[in-house]
Order: structure tokens, then sequence, then C-alpha cells
């Protein structure tokens, strides 16, 4: 039977944040269309009744939160559910439900979602925790200034100790003064594969300070003690909006294998997407808008289809390194970047080798090889279109660069006529097949977060 909770009709008046009015009014939390489960419990009033009625709930039960701001909340949502019949936990009205204080919460089960909080200046480690999680999903929630300091090496939001098949949709994470999110991937479990992370506001990251540990996402430490640790997780980031991000060392650090980034938007961002670790990533679909753009590292990558304009630097740096398993810094060898299109870029458009340096006794001198770059459209950059820092073996076909200037090795300089999609996208009427093509358009705020309904076709 098909159950309709007799809650009251939320009031109209949206959640704001410690945005300006205009921009917490995008972000605004909508109101909830409940439905699917089959036992509602009465409203939970404390963290006690919280706790309690979680360890009371059936497959298909929703534990209710009464709005309100709760200080110190400890929620440990340690339940069973079903493909058919989740077990949720929600807030009676969406972004009225606030955690402060030293509040968390920690996943562990099966078909678990959680649905509509907030937890505002929670300054502690690991505020989420999925432990052992399995097909759950975080969604429509928000974390305000929430998480440990900066020098902790640790995330807002942690996904641990094999928790698989997870999402994280539809949530908002603002001024996070540490890092976002972080898979781990160590040397005795490295099982945190297949989860999902779609659909989500990065807003004005805090900077780490030219520390490290200040990611927006974190995929695998890749280094524990001295050994070097990459695993396969295959973690999908895609549709995601990254605005106003302030320096750390790494906006995203890829340290495991197979993982994809796709249909993303970087606006306003100061630090890099960066392919650490690990092999064969895909990165196709991405915009990157007066922002920094992608520095890979090791093997196997491919990166085709992505826009860049106003790009802070080179679009696309691969640097030297050192092929030996005690060094932490591999060439990035057998790379394929293809149709990508670059905009304006303050650099070189592409940048091959250089960033020579020494660490752990290893001088990452080594210039990656076997690079294919195909149908590439580079447009007003600084210096050269391909800049390679040393002779090494690359495949360059059909790429075009305009106007002309520095180095002709890879290009044809000609010029593409750009013009302006449907999507925003620039393409050239004179070589329709070069560059990128785009599958989505840049994203807006609007487009993600807790309020957000829009979907990348």
């Amino acid at each position: 039977m098909f159950f309709m909770s007799i809650l009251p009709t939320p009031p109209a008046t949206p959640f704001r944040s410690c945005l300006t009015a205009a921009s917490a009014a995008l972000l605004a939390f909508a109101a909830p269309a409940w439905g699917g489960s089959t036992v509602v419990a009465p409203l939970a009033t404390s963290v006690a009744e919280i706790n309690q009625q979680i360890a009371a709930a059936v497959p298909g039960a929703e534990i209710v939160v009464r709005d309100g701001t709760y200080d110190g909340a400890s929620i440990n949502f340690t339940q069973h559910g079903t493909a058919t019949q989740p077990i949720t936990l929600r807030a009676q009205t969406r972004g009225k439900v606030v955690f402060t204080g030293a509040s968390s919460l920690s996943i562990s089960g099966e078909w678990l979602n959680v649905d509509g909080f907030v937890w505002r200046g929670a300054r502690k480690q690991n505020v989420i925790s999925f432990n052992r999680a399995k097909d759950c999903q975080f969604r429509h929630n928000a974390l305000i200034d929430a998480g440990p300091e900066p020098t902790v090496a640790d995330g807002s939001i942690k996904l641990q100790n094999s928790s698989v098949r997870n999402s994280l949709l539809r949530n908002r994470f603002e001024n996070l003064p540490a890092q976002g999110i972080r898979i781990t991937c160590n040397a005795t479990n490295c099982g945190n594969v297949d989860n999902r992370i779609a659909y989500n506001l990065f807003y004005g990251k805090k900077s780490s300070g030219g520390s490290n540990n200040g990611e927006s996402i974190q995929l695998g430490s890749g280094i524990i003690g001295d050994v070097k640790t990459v695993g396969d997780l295959s973690t999908i980031v895609e549709s995601n909006l990254f605005e106003n991000i302030e320096p750390s060392q790494e906006m995203i650090s890829s340290k495991t294998n197979y993982n994809v980034f796709r249909f993303n938007t970087f606006r306003n961002t100061q630090d890099r997407l960066v392919l650490r670790m690990g092999t064969n990533a895909h990165v196709h679909g991405n915009w990157f808008i007066n922002a920094m753009g992608v520095r890979i590292h090791e093997s196997s990558h491919f990166l085709h289809d992505n826009h860049f304009e106003g790009v802070v630097g080179p679009a696309f740096m691969l640097p030297s390194g050192k092929l030996d398993a005690s060094c932490y810094h591999w060439p990035a060898d057998s790379v394929r970047v293809v149709a990508n299109t670059v905009v304006g870029a303050s650099d070189n458009a592409i940048e091959i080798g250089g960033n020579k340096m020494e660490s752990n006794g290893c001088t990452y001198s080594e210039v990656p090889k076997d690079g294919y770059y195909e149908e590439n459209l580079l447009v007003n950059f600084t210096g050269n279109a391909f800049w390679l820092y040393a002779p090494s073996p690359q495949t360059y076909v059909e790429n075009v660069a305009w106007p002309q200037q520095g180095s002709a090795t890879g290009v044809v300089f000609v010029d593409p006529l750009l013009i302006r999609n449907a999507l925003g996208a620039y393409v050239s009427k004179r070589f329709p097949a070069r560059g990128a093509v785009m599958q989505c358009r840049a994203l807006t705020l609007a487009d993600v977060g807790p309020s957000s309904t829009y979907a990348c076709p």
C-alpha cells in the first residue's frame, strides 16, 4: 500500500547560507516530494530519538527529523534496507534541520538514504563517514564550513572499509576548510569501488595555504608510508560545478586507476584537476572557464572533447617524472589527448615535460613519451601550441593552432574561424570536425546542489 506522509506543508522561505542573498536564492532547498516508503515513524525531536528510530527501522522505513538545530549530534545510521525498500533518514523540510558543533554521521549497511540535512560549522574530522556502506545515497544535503582543519589529512566526507556503489548526489559543499570528499585506498584496503559523485556544488573552497590535504576530492592516498599504493577505484565524478575554489595543491587528486571525470564545469578555480597517480583515467566533456586545466602523471589516460576558455597556465601539463617504484612522480607515458578545444591560455596550450625537480632521492627528468595528440583546436595561447621540454617520441595528427606564433611542432597554423554553437562552445566553421564536441552545456549554480533537477542529456 502506498503511504502518504501527513506532515505539515513546508514553509516557502528558502534556506540561506553565507552567500549573498542573490546567490542564496539560487541555492534554496526545494520543498521535497517524498514517497515510495511504507513506514514513517513519529517525528524524531532529539538525537536520542533519531538513533532509537534508526535502530528499530525495517526495510522501507523513514526516519523523519523535526526542523531545528541540533548541536553535537552523533548519529549512527547502521541498518539494512533493500533495493526495493531502502531505509531513509530525512529532514522534515530540506535545509531546515541543521547540525552544528562536533556533529557527525556514520553510514553503515545497505540501501540507506540520507536526505535534506545541513552540517554548518561542524568542525570535526570525517563529519560524514561511509563504513562498509553499499548502495547508499547521500543526497540534497549541505556541508558549510564543516570538516577538519586544513592541517588534518582527512576529509569532511570519507568513504572507507569497502564502501561500494554509493552515490553523493545534488549536495552543496561550501567553504570547506580541508579536504572535501576522500575515498580511501591504502596498502590494506582498496575496496571502495564503483562510487559516484554527481550534480554537486563545490563552492568557495578555502585555501590550504599551499599545503597538502586541501583537495575538493581525493581518490586514493597514493602513498602509505614508503609504499606506493594504487588500486582500481573506478569512481565516476560527473556533472559537478566547481566554482571560486582557492589554491591548495590540487583541486581534484586522482591517485587510483580507472576513474572517470565527465561533464563537470570548473569556473574561476585556482587549482587543477590532477591525475596524480594511477592509470587509465577518462576525462571528457568538461568545461574549464577562467580556470586552471589538467595536470597529468602516469600512463594510459584518455582526455578528449574538453572545452577550455580563458585557462590560467597550460590547458594540459604533462610533467617529467621517473619510472621507478621508489619514486612518487611517474612520467605521463602513452597518454591520448584528442579533440579538445583551447581558446585563450596564459601559457603554452599543451606542455610536455618540464617541471624538473628532485624529491625523495629521485630526479624527475624523464620526459613523457608515446603521447598521441589528434584534432585539437588551439587558439590564442601564449608561447607555443605544443611545448616539448626535450626530444621524446610523440604523435601529432591534424591539430590546428592560431594565430601563428611559437613552434610549429604538431600543428598547422590556420585561422579556424571560431563561432559559438547552441551550447555556448566555440567550434570551427573551417574545420567542423576538429576540437571538442560537447554533450552538455556548462553548468550554472541552479543546475547543481540540493534544489536542482537539471540532468545532462
